[in-house]
């Protein structure tokens, strides 16, 4: 799954494409934690409208769950906003709480806008 990552106002935002796949966000999650550390941006936005598909709602369980752990270090990334389809906003509310509740500062959004305005903090 490519990532297209571009550097706006001290937050690292990344655009992802291709095929929703539990595999694919599985492996563009350390990508991000690697790309905020390398470029010292402790914000992120992430904007996954152009994936494909949709997961079951048990990997908005499971990929918060096991999976974003491995990347927890509020030094590196303290804040991280995702812009998904509205059409995937109550899903994404689970996903979200899921983890908030595992001790993530993530929100997410259906306007990039207000997912902006979220990370710098107005």
């Amino acid at each position: 799954m490519p990532l297209e990552y571009k550097e706006k106002g001290g937050i690292l935002h990344v655009c992802a494409i291709g095929k929703r796949t539990r595999e694919a966000i599985i492996r563009f999650v350390p990508d991000i934690y690697a790309a905020c550390a390398e470029k010292k941006l402790s914000k992120v936005l992430l904007d996954i409208r152009g994936l494909e598909g949709r997961l079951p709602i048990r990997e908005d369980y499971d990929i918060p769950s096991r999976f974003f752990p491995t990347v927890r270090n509020l030094n590196v990334i303290n804040r991280a906003a995702l812009v998904d389809l509205k059409e995937f906003e109550r899903d994404d509310a689970f996903f979200e709480t899921v983890a908030v509740n595992r001790g993530f500062n993530l929100r997410i959004f259906s306007n990039s806008d207000e997912a902006l305005q979220w990370l710098i903090g107005q």
